[in-house]
């Protein structure tokens, strides 16, 4: 994968300029209180303790399910790759910064010396945000109100979460039955099979792909799903500049919250920065980013982003299997609003 840089510095003046009149529109928005009223809530399900949600729906049985869907053994890391300075991230964050503390130029200089008997050895540094590349949320990153998931409060985030961290899903890890809809191929165009540019994706949508493909989605399964949009960020095209603020993504609706939760889905993930189209009209009037609200705070379902989907999806459209053992679990940042993972979905 390789960047156009230019067209990423267009792309992200846009972003920021983006994100700035979304905020600014956001302040007069009727509140989420109010669109949330009859939503689905899990609060106390799970004990007043409880951090990682929908998680709890992910049992032993559910991974001995998961285990049955694995036909061929073909593996599939969905991560996108950390290159130092260069990566899709959300407005306001960098790419990971990479840099080498030790390497051959030490020793070559004169200014290190080989350990006893010749070996040298090299080390290194990142700084990152911890969302900034493929990434699992923990479910206090998205609130509204002054109330966090399971009803702790807000100020429970301040220099770090005491409450619903990443590093709860850590311990716990993700792995269960994972159904990729590949919603990009279905509604999508072009070769590469991609939603274009402020695309909602519906219910209504997500149904029709599962049929298109022959897919069935059964209760607790992790959806995967593929709107091709992150593979933008890598084209040459001058005319393919990916931009964060009009990519693809679910729209928020009552229905579709009613029927993940009966559902019972435990985690969304997808191949953008937010799983879901972040600015967008409900009711004639714009959101920003409803949905982390909506199933995050009051539904404790899991969403992790910026996966890699292209490759699965290719071979998904080859075999007709888009059912698979998936296991992602988070580094263990405790007390942190989200943390890096590298996927493995198994086939």
């Amino acid at each position: 994968m390789q960047n156009n840089r230019s067209n990423l510095t267009v792309a992200m003046g846009v972003v920021a300029a983006g994100l700035t009149l979304a905020t600014q529109t956001a302040v007069a928005q009727p509140s989420m209180e109010t669109l949330q009223r009859d939503a689905p809530s899990n609060w106390g399900k799970w004990g007043e303790a409880d951090q990682v949600g929908a998680l709890n729906y992910l049992g032993d049985a559910e991974v001995l399910e998961a285990v049955g869907a694995v036909r061929s053994g073909k593996t599939f890391t969905l991560q996108v790759p950390m290159t130092s300075g260069d990566g899709p991230v959300f407005p306001g964050r960098i790419p990971t910064q990479h840099y080498m503390s030790q390497d051959e130029g030490l020793y070559s200089s004169g200014k290190a010396d080989p350990l006893a008997g010749g070996v040298k050895y090299s080390d290194d540094v990142v700084f990152m945000y911890l969302q900034g590349t493929t990434h699992v949320d923990g479910l206090a990153h998205g609130w509204y109100g002054d109330q966090v998931y399971g009803g702790e409060s807000a100020q429970s985030t301040i220099h770090g979460h005491a409450h619903g961290d990443v590093g709860a899903i850590g311990e716990k890890g993700i792995v269960g039955r994972g159904v990729l809809l590949d919603v990009g191929r279905h509604m999508g165009s072009g070769e590469h099979h991609r939603l274009a540019p402020d695309t909602c994706i519906h219910l209504d949508d997500l149904k029709a792909t599962a049929d298109a493909q022959g897919t069935t989605i059964n209760p607790r399964d992790i959806l995967v799903i593929r709107t091709g949009s992150i593979a933008r960020y890598w084209d040459e095209e001058p005319d393919a500049a990916w931009d964060a603020m009009t990519e693809p993504g679910l729209c928020y609706s009552l229905e579709l919250l009613q029927w993940i939760d009966e559902l019972e889905i435990p985690a969304i993930a997808s191949d953008n920065l937010a799983i879901e189209k972040v600015a967008q009209e409900i009711d004639g009037e714009t959101f920003v980013i409803p949905l982390h609200g909506a199933l995050m705070r009051d539904m404790g379902v899991v969403l992790t982003e910026i996966w890699w989907l292209d490759d699965l999806a290719e071979d998904s459209a080859e075999d007709g299997q888009y059912s698979f053992l998936l296991v992602a679990a988070p580094l263990k940042m405790m007390q942190g609003s989200g943390s890096p993972v590298n996927p493995v979905a198994i086939k």
